[in-house]
């Protein structure tokens, strides 16, 4: 039973040997960091960069923010960096020589060992291990008594090498979407006319002439959705639940599930309350909506993607900021936008944007699918 505890499920071929059981501390040299006097920070990048937690790591990689002419602790280009204070356990490697502030700690680990530590975050091992103090950190024992489970040098390396690869794929990726979602944002500049301004940069042929100011109130009717317990939602489509049930969240593009009943065809709908207040959607089709959702509607062709584009870039200058934040419908019934007075142009620009929302859907779905298949692999080839 012992051996096959320490045999992954996933292997590559030629390699039969058992795993055996290490501590961390015993495998890797750790270096826990030391904070240099603040006097010492500087903006400087001629000097040495100093990592002082989260705020100094993006996507697995630490991203110069400060620096420091107080050099302390230090690990060297190619190390592992880790958080030892909340939140405890984000890993990711430096391309440069560091200083090491004391919400850190060095490892000099390998790219196995750096998956290893990505499989520990994923499963939640560091925040098991920090819950319960009065500020969440964890201590040079804490992380040198790790157990480990380690194959050979040379499947390691193997490992090490195919996660590397996966890691590259993904970052690609993330480029893909990031690509899409900037050609949007450009695309929202040239084809909306600016500030000052009563016609666009871009223009798709036949359309001419300046755009008119138009108050929401004047143009929509201003309601809101209404409360729906979730023990009515159902989280799969069916002939029966066949209606989208819309909230305020922004995952998933606020669905929440299906419901047997709708409220609107076709609208567009803002959140109300809450950190995402102000936050614009264009809902195509018959939905339902829950009560922290505004609702626009109009028979005149202005509930369309490209309105609900235009008012989200306007909404949320519009939020109040006094305790939680808020959006009311008697101010969005007096948020004032630019609109072609030809509503075929509307419908041009709606069917414009909804393709590259669906380039963009659709990159971030091949991007979920590679993050899912590495969390798979980490899952099936560590013990």
């Amino acid at each position: 039973m012992e051996e096959k505890k320490l045999v992954p499920k996933r292997r590559f071929k030629g390699f039969e040997d058992k795993w055996s059981s290490s501590k961390l501390g015993e495998t890797l040299e750790v270096t826990m960091g030391h904070s240099p006097k603040s006097s010492s920070y500087t903006n400087n990048p001629s000097d040495y960069i100093l990592v002082q937690g989260n705020a100094d790591l993006k996507k697995d990689r630490v991203i110069p923010r400060v620096w420091t002419n107080q050099v302390t602790k230090t690990a060297n280009k190619n190390d592992l960096i880790m958080t030892v204070r909340a939140p405890v356990g984000e890993i990711g490697k430096t391309e440069y020589d560091v200083v090491l502030g004391r919400g850190v700690a060095g490892l000099k680990g390998n790219e196995f060992i750096f998956q290893h530590l990505i499989k520990m975050k994923m499963e939640g091992y560091w925040t098991k291990l920090s819950t319960g103090s009065t500020f969440d950190s964890v201590n040079s024992n804490d992380i040198k008594e790790v157990a480990l489970t380690l194959p050979s040098e040379k499947e390691q390396q193997k490992i090490g090498e195919f996660f590397k690869v996966l890691d590259e794929r993904i970052a690609n990726q993330e480029r893909k979407v990031a690509k899409v979602k900037a050609l949007k944002a450009a695309y929202l500049t040239e084809l909306f006319p600016q500030e000052g301004e009563t016609v666009p940069k871009r223009r798709f042929k036949g359309f001419e002439g300046e755009w008119i100011k138009k108050e929401i109130g004047e143009v929509f009717r201003i309601t809101r959705g209404n409360v729906l317990s979730t023990t009515k939602i159902k989280k799969k489509r069916s002939k029966i639940a066949c209606y989208p049930v819309y909230s305020s969240q922004t995952r998933n593009n606020g669905l929440l599930g299906y419901y047997s009943d709708f409220l609107y065809d076709t609208a567009i709908t803002w959140t109300t309350d809450g950190a995402n207040a102000g936050t614009v959607k264009y809902r195509e089709g018959k939905f339902y909506s829950t009560n922290v959702n505004g609702v626009l509607v109009s028979n005149d062709g202005y509930a369309c993607k490209a309105v609900a584009e235009l008012l989200n870039l306007e909404a949320w200058k519009h939020v109040s900021k006094v305790g939680n934040p808020k959006l009311m419908s008697n101010v969005m019934a007096r948020i004032e936008i630019l609109i072609p007075k030809d509503t075929q142009e509307l419908e041009k620009l709606s069917l414009f944007f909804k393709n590259i929302d669906d380039q963009i859907e659709m990159e971030e779905k091949k991007l979920d699918k590679l993050q899912k298949m590495k969390e798979a692999y980490l899952e099936e080839m560590f013990v």
